[in-house]
């Protein structure tokens, strides 16, 4: 082995060159190859974020990820029904105005009108209530509860069913994507 510095021969049992002192290190054998790594690293941890002055650091930790309840397809089955019977109370409201329009005459338009609005209604409510069952498009779901809430149905059910539909909705909007 050389000396790097003046490139004497130097002892390699001995750290330093004997004419200059410069320290000489052995050089690696060849073939010898480094560990192989370990098959399984462990993920590093994180520290949380910096704190702002005077404001404590928010505690890291592992959150577990919400689990999604039955509430919004319980809101679903109930605008369905109540979209179903504001539909046949729809249908029945323009069967009468055919019917009554012998006995009073220009009723029939203003029941037909009614009926209008109780069938555009109920379809609302019938998109929204599929919209709540699927978890997709918040807002429809939303909008079409309101609808079933508006609509009138047989002994004001489809009212209620809209009712209690509109708060489940409300309170379920993270579970929508």
């Amino acid at each position: 082995m050389r000396c790097p510095n003046c490139q004497m021969e130097v002892d390699p049992s001995r750290g330093a060159c004997g004419y200059c002192g410069t320290p000489v290190y052995p050089a690696p054998a060849y073939g010898q190859y480094p560990q192989p790594a370990p098959g399984y690293y462990p993920p590093p941890v994180y520290g949380g974020p910096v704190p702002y002055y005077g404001v404590p650091a928010p505690v890291v930790g592992y959150y577990a990820p919400p689990q999604k309840t039955l509430t919004p397809i319980a809101a679903g089955i109930l605008l369905l029904i109540g979209g179903v019977l504001a539909l046949i109370n729809g249908a029945l409201i323009a069967a009468a105005g055919a019917e009554a329009s012998s006995i009073v005459p220009g009723i029939e338009e203003m029941l037909f009108a009614c009926a209008a609005l109780e069938i555009i209604f109920s379809i609302l409510t019938v998109v929204g209530g599929i919209c709540a069952v699927q978890r997709k498009v918040w807002g429809l779901a939303l909008v079409g509860s309101i609808f079933g809430m508006l609509s009138i149905g047989p002994l004001f059910l489809s009212s209620i069913f809209g009712l209690i539909g509109l708060i489940l909705v409300a309170v379920t909007k993270q579970e929508f994507d």
